[in-house]
């Protein structure tokens, strides 16, 4: 038995890595019965990414004035949906193809997860030369993002490779001193923020290392170069006006801030399960900084602190979520694989119990985030979502094709208590839709951000052709404007009573 237990002790971080390879693989199959599931969203948000690749693909803007009809705010920048458009432009498939399109943006989120993963652990590998530590940082960061599902079917899939890639890059910039690899690093980092408006911390991370080591002719050598790649994805993105585009892109997200929302929506349900990763992070990071750490070290000390402190800030934001602190994991994995894996002071701990215990840490992580995301869509199994999608698409096609319904009129959905009602339908008719993101809206007008008064004169002088309500309730809008006897009934059909204006 002894021997059983030397056995064991020996292996067991290998033992907790293939517990997460078979753990990884269960989590794969799961999300991919997602990806190809009708479910309205599995992703956060997903519908707000599908409907910009509709635009796409219909040659629209994405971009336009949110105070003028159809009253849409498009928060993220454009490569991904330019990306996902491409992709699905090359199948042929229609833009009122919605499930298609799902499926496309979810194949394509899920690939660039796995490539992000798959990426981390092989530059642990080749700066390391050690399998077990490259295996388990791949499958400690593929858990926790599928625990916090945002990278399934949203631009923060592309997001975190490029955070990846920009960590590899700047590393090899340090080891190799090569000037030109900063340039690269800058490069993926301003596209980061073409993704996403979070990815600009990825640059800002870099010239904020040679402010810190005094090196001002280098910081401007790549502030200057950023601010070309700047220009240049500016001049090539459809990103319509550079005023609507910025208008679009920052109040579009310039909502109050909330701690109960932080709370709620980040702090409870998803930071705290992994709050011994932060405290590790705080813990090497402090001891780096005591040994005055040079080059690649020091980066990542400045990288973690500034990643974790932006996620911090943003994540109070009403509409916020744990995404802010997906750039901020990659990067503190990252930096714990190098430290446990690297000889130093406290290579001592890296024996008998600290080893136990790191390893049944592991195999718990795997473990929770694999039953949870897996309890998490079967909940979501018990709803209908094909026949919902049947149901909407029906509706659209009596919409455009028996009552003659043309793309340049308008029609408003009301808002449902109901799982994911009209969640297709608003898809569907993406062409129509008046308020397309009605709690984007909702926010905009509580904050001051954006004026609706536009929206209220169109009810008021019934300008608005079709008006789709729940079945038995009364016509409402998110504004909280009547529309009084603006509307008559026309007809219901499938779980919706239908109202078209009354311009007697």
């Amino acid at each position: 038995m002894r021997d059983g237990f030397v056995w064991v002790k020996d292996r067991i971080l290998l033992l907790s890595a293939v517990f997460g390879l078979l753990s990884g693989i269960a989590l794969l199959v799961v999300k991919m019965q997602a990806v190809f599931s009708y479910s309205p969203d599995i992703s956060g948000s997903e519908a707000s990414s599908i409907a910009a690749i509709q635009l796409l693909l219909d040659g629209q803007d994405i971009y336009t004035d949110p105070e003028k009809a159809p009253f849409r705010l498009t928060q993220y920048t454009p490569l991904y949906f330019t990306l996902v458009t491409f992709l699905v432009k090359l199948t042929g498939w229609a833009s009122t193809d919605v499930h298609k399109i799902y499926v496309a943006s979810r194949l394509l989120s899920n690939f660039f997860t796995l490539l992000t993963v798959s990426t981390a652990g092989y530059f642990i590998y080749r700066v390391t030369n050690k399998k077990v530590a490259a295996l388990l940082t791949g499958l400690v960061l593929f858990h926790i993002l599928s625990f916090w599902f945002l990278t399934t079917s949203r631009p923060d899939s592309l997001l975190v490779l490029l955070t990846t890639l920009f960590i590899i890059s700047v590393y090899y910039a340090l080891e190799s001193s090569d000037q030109k690899l900063w340039f690269l690093a800058i490069f993926i980092g301003v596209s980061a923020f073409f993704v996403k408006q979070s990815g600009a911390i990825l640059a800002i991370s870099a010239g904020t290392y040679w402010l810190v080591k005094r090196d001002f002719v280098m910081f401007l050598k790549l502030t200057g170069f950023g601010l070309l790649t700047f220009a240049l994805y500016l001049a090539i993105l459809p990103i319509n006006t550079i005023e609507l585009f910025f208008l679009n892109i920052v109040g579009g997200v310039a909502n109050s801030t909330s701690w109960g929302w932080f709370y709620d929506w980040t702090l409870q349900h998803w930071l705290l399960q992994f709050a011994a990763l932060i405290v590790l992070n705080v813990l090497v990071s402090a001891y780096t900084l005591y040994h005055r750490p040079t080059g690649f070290h020091l980066f990542l000390v400045i990288a973690s602190a500034l990643f974790f402190l932006f996620a911090t800030m943003t994540a109070f934001k009403i509409g916020a979520g744990v995404g802010y602190y997906q750039d901020y994991l990659i990067v503190a994995v990252i930096q714990l694989a190098l430290f446990f894996s690297i000889p130093n002071d406290f290579s001592g701990l890296k024996t008998g119990f600290t080893k136990a215990g790191l390893a049944l840490f592991l195999a718990f992580t795997f473990l929770h985030c694999t039953l949870y995301v897996f309890m998490k869509y079967r909940a979501s199994a018990v709803y209908n979502f094909e026949k919902l999608y049947i149901d909407d698409r029906k509706v659209f096609e009596y919409l455009t094709q028996q009552v003659g319904l043309k793309p340049t009129e308008h029609v408003y959905i009301c808002p449902s208590s109901e799982n994911f009602q009209g969640s297709f339908l608003s898809l569907f008719l993406y062409k129509n839709n008046l308020i397309p993101f009605t709690d984007l809206v909702y926010l905009a007008d509580q904050n001051g951000t954006f004026n609706y008064d536009e929206f209220r004169r169109m009810v008021d002088e019934r300008e608005i052709r079709y008006v789709i309500s729940p079945k038995g309730k009364a016509p409402a809008n998110i504004l909280g404007y009547n529309f009084a006897n603006t509307l008559k009934y026309r007809t219901t059909m499938a779980s919706f009573d239908i109202y078209e204006a009354d311009r007697r």
